[in-house]
């Protein structure tokens, strides 16, 4: 008599044994040696099936750095705006020659690599001293973002740079030009500097803003500046009003026909030599420290808020998402703070009676309600004055049952 087959249990011509089973409507199947091995292997996942356990084991995808790197800069010049993809082009230079991240296979990079790549980029050489804290956790960033695209489209498991502690450092920048730093930086200016530091400072643009600026975006009859969602940092559009002196300044340019045209086209829409080595040559001249380009957009935001202006235009203006982002300004509009104390030298009177009794006052006793008449009774018995109790109020001012009738 034929033995009967065991379900999900099948004998190889070469003597090993094969077994199977189905989950979520999958087949799966594993070799071992001997019917035994594969009997406990196979009870062993039906049991982990009942009881909610069993997890798939997937299948290892092994992709090398480079063309993960690859598809991500793919990624960022399709999503992001220019300057980012840019910056982006930028680290992925500095990743790909890192030898603990070259050669290598995404799932082989750990957060010990990582914590390598960041003390490498902190010790890095930059003018006369090393890379600054933010460049390292800007840098490191990045590199997090991709890895975390990686997840998504499952070329790998885990981000390695999750567990790694950024620097963090203290981002907050108070430092704005006086009117006489104003002054002393435009001395030294060149003069296609100089227009644009005066429309930076008042007009307050990024200056990526700033350098991809296109005389489409300027309207000169009615006054205004339209920064447009595909260059805004948060992709956001907002329309900024021009001043006199921003206006001037941009009167002073030699307008293109084609609207599409930079506005400061002597800076090609580059920071890097255009308009940074003529910026270092003025801020050294003019004896200024502690002074970027993005101080221009602290003292425009600076100066509308001294002037009285509230934070919500303010950030209108700036094009920031968050009023929290404009608080750090707040401390310069000393006055609103000034006059909310100031409502203490006061004398308050918490009474809910003035109002009526002063009504009651001057009115003729056939004209007031039985309430008011009850109150003025109280204000001109003595016995009040002493702290006795005096009647209730009258029947007719009870306070209204809020039952349909």
């Amino acid at each position: 008599m034929e033995k009967r087959r065991e379900r999900g249990l099948k004998q190889l011509p070469d003597g090993r044994w094969q077994f199977s089973w189905c989950y979520e409507g999958r087949y799966h199947r594993r070799i071992t040696k001997t019917k035994g091995e594969a009997r406990a292997f196979l009870e062993k996942i039906h049991t982990q099936i009942r009881e909610g356990r069993y997890m798939e084991r997937r299948k290892e995808v092994k992709i090398r750095f480079e063309e993960a790197m690859k598809k991500f800069l793919e990624w960022s010049e399709v999503n992001t705006r220019p300057d980012t993809y840019r910056n982006d082009r930028y680290y992925s230079e500095r990743w790909r020659v890192f030898r603990h991240f070259a050669g290598r296979t995404l799932d082989r990079i750990t957060p010990t690599d990582v914590e390598a790549y960041k003390a490498a980029r902190a010790s890095e050489k930059h003018g006369k001293g090393t890379v600054s804290t933010k460049t390292v956790d800007n840098d490191l960033a990045r590199l997090k973002r991709m890895f975390s695209l990686c997840v998504t489209w499952g070329l790998c498991e885990k981000n390695p740079v999750k567990p790694v502690k950024f620097f963090k450092p203290e981002s907050r920048r108070d430092r704005f030009l006086s009117p006489d730093e104003e002054q002393a930086l435009l001395d030294k200016a060149s003069p296609a500097l100089k227009t644009a530091i005066i429309f930076s400072i008042d007009i307050g643009m990024r200056l990526g803003e700033m350098l991809s600026l296109s005389w489409a975006q300027v309207d000169l009859r009615r006054g205004e500046v339209t920064v447009t969602a595909e260059k805004a940092k948060g992709k956001r559009s907002r329309r900024i009003p021009l001043n006199a002196k921003a206006r001037a300044a941009l009167e002073t340019l030699p307008r293109s026909l084609d609207p599409n045209a930079l506005v400061f086209r002597h800076f090609d829409g580059r920071y890097s030599s255009p308009l940074h080595d003529p910026w270092e040559r003025a801020l050294k001249e003019s004896g200024l420290s502690g002074v970027c380009w993005h101080t221009l957009r602290h003292t425009f935001a600076s100066r509308l808020v001294m002037a009285g202006a509230d934070l919500v235009t303010v950030q209108k203006l700036l094009g920031h998402t968050t009023l929290a982002m404009v608080l750090k300004y707040a401390h310069l509009a000393e006055s609103h703070p000034r006059n909310a104390v100031t409502l203490l030298e006061s004398d308050l009177r918490f009474t809910c009676d003035a109002p009526s009794s002063t009504t009651a006052v001057n009115t003729p006793a056939e004209q007031l309600s039985p309430l008011d008449c009850w109150r003025r009774e109280r204000d001109s018995n003595p016995r009040t004055l002493a702290g006795q109790r005096f009647s209730r109020p009258p029947p007719s001012t009870a306070r209204p049952s809020l039952r349909s009738p």
